[in-house]
């Protein structure tokens, strides 16, 4: 997005070879499908943030506290060996596949 904001800084109306300036139309057309893809993150970080309750603070806190924990790891391989003990040309290099009970 640094490159978006220097581009507005330093905004020129676009041309071909110097000679053809783009029609404002296609221009606009370029940048609402620019926009489209970089607005996502920070709109929906908008909208949790106003339909979140508490403070301000309390909201940010919520919203950026990671849900992933020690208990999903667990849950994922509790037997799992260290990978420091493992060697390259050893039999113990196996591939893991987790299968859920779905």
């Amino acid at each position: 997005q640094g490159i978006f904001l220097f581009h507005l800084v330093n905004y020129k109306p676009l041309t071909y070879n110097n000679v053809y300036v783009y029609p404002w139309w296609g221009e606009v057309i370029g940048w609402c499908l620019a926009l489209s893809s970089m607005l996502c993150i920070p709109l929906s970080l908008l909208y949790k943030l106003v339909r979140a309750k508490g403070t301000l603070r309390q909201r940010w806190a919520h919203l950026t506290t990671p849900v992933w924990g020690p208990h999903h790891l667990e849950y994922m391989a509790p037997d799992m060996k260290s990978l420091t003990s493992l060697s390259p040309g050893s039999d113990d290099n196996k591939v893991i596949i987790f299968e859920s009970g779905m």
